[in-house]
């Protein structure tokens, strides 16, 4: 079993992520959301140089003078974002060097056995971490500022493609191949506790006041985003995979996910009208999750559903879950910044 088994819907994202790239001109590059933010285009710069930055220095652990320009430390941030534009002026230069900073990753993770995968690589700035790591934390990179670039393509007046459904890859999975004991569900879903810890930090910075906030008329507000988020776990899980269609979980109903994502607050909202009510029934879905995942037997992976948009495997499922909560999450962080909070690091 190799590596690149337990990524096999990275390649999706990343084409995803070319496509919402591809749907820019050159002139929308610079649309900053407001003054302090990234522009569409360094959004995109960034993702290229993290993950050239994570290849040579964190995995390969190349001495700093092979990959970066001489002096870069003593650059302030505004040469190095101008150093990034000139390497990356338009969109086509854009969409050829993310495949060229992926590339080699890919080809790493494909040669690479799975087992590695909980090998240390001491990086060049001396941090050590696992392969696994530094791969889900790519991963969860792509979609973090995907979903920037989601928002930075609405406020543009371009409608990006949908997140989901993804036919063309639900319902397919390696996992149909493996032989028992290759691999445990904590591979496949890695880290999901500290992913929804960071949404909880987050939810927790913000007052009630805040969950009105919507970026623009008829976009989603905050309260709309959160209830989404949960709502939306609960679906995929508990209910999807779990099919107890019928049974409430943190006061959350069967239909609930039926509801159009502007329309939440309002439909569902007074359920959960404050940001305490809303960690609460976080909590609950997030331990629902929990148990659930730990109680699935790996062998159920390639196990086939049907769904509302089509047949999707067990495997893809779990990978969407996270997927969606990291999307939104992103989102959620743009709308806290407009509120004037601070979102947590990731």
């Amino acid at each position: 079993m190799k590596a690149i088994d337990l990524y096999p819907y990275w390649r999706d994202n990343r084409a995803l992520l070319a496509q919402v790239a591809g749907v820019l001109r050159d002139e929308d590059l610079d649309f900053k959301p407001r003054p302090e933010l990234r522009s569409a285009g360094d959004v995109l710069r960034h993702v290229i140089t993290s993950e050239e930055y994570w290849w040579r220095g964190g995995i390969q652990g190349e001495p700093y003078d092979k990959w970066r320009p001489p002096d870069w430390d003593r650059l302030s941030d505004q040469e190095k974002t101008e150093h990034r534009r000139r390497r990356f002026p338009t969109v086509k230069s854009i969409l050829q060097g993310m495949e060229a900073a992926h590339a080699p990753v890919e080809e790493f993770l494909t040669g690479l056995d799975a087992a590695d995968l909980c090998l240390k690589r001491k990086a060049t700035w001396g941090e050590e971490n696992t392969l696994r790591w530094i791969c889900w934390h790519l991963v969860e990179h792509d979609q973090h500022h995907r979903a920037q670039i989601y928002t930075r393509l609405r406020m543009l007046g371009h409608q990006p493609p949908q997140i989901w459904p993804r036919p063309q890859v639900m319902s397919r999975s390696p996992a149909v191949r493996w032989q028992s004991g290759e691999v445990a569900i904590s591979d496949i879903v890695p880290f999901w506790k500290q992913v929804n810890a960071q949404l909880r930090d987050a939810v927790g910075r913000l007052s009630d006041a805040d969950l009105t906030l919507s970026p623009a008329p008829g976009r989603p507000t905050i309260h709309d985003l959160i209830l989404h988020i949960f709502i939306w776990e609960d679906f995929l899980i508990r209910q999807n995979l779990g099919h107890q269609m019928g049974t409430p979980s943190g006061k959350i109903q069967g239909w609930f996910w039926k509801s159009e994502v502007p329309e939440l607050a309002r439909n569902v909202g007074p359920t959960f009208p404050t940001v305490g009510s809303l960690l609460e029934a976080m909590d609950a879905v997030h331990a629902s999750t929990r148990a659930f995942i730990e109680g699935l037997p790996p062998s159920d992976l390639g196990r086939t559903l049907e769904t509302p948009s089509g047949p999707e495997t067990v495997h893809h499922t779990l990978w969407y879950a996270r997927e969606h909560t990291i999307h939104h999450r992103a989102q959620l962080f743009f709308r806290m910044r407009l509120a004037g909070r601070t979102p947590p690091d990731i």
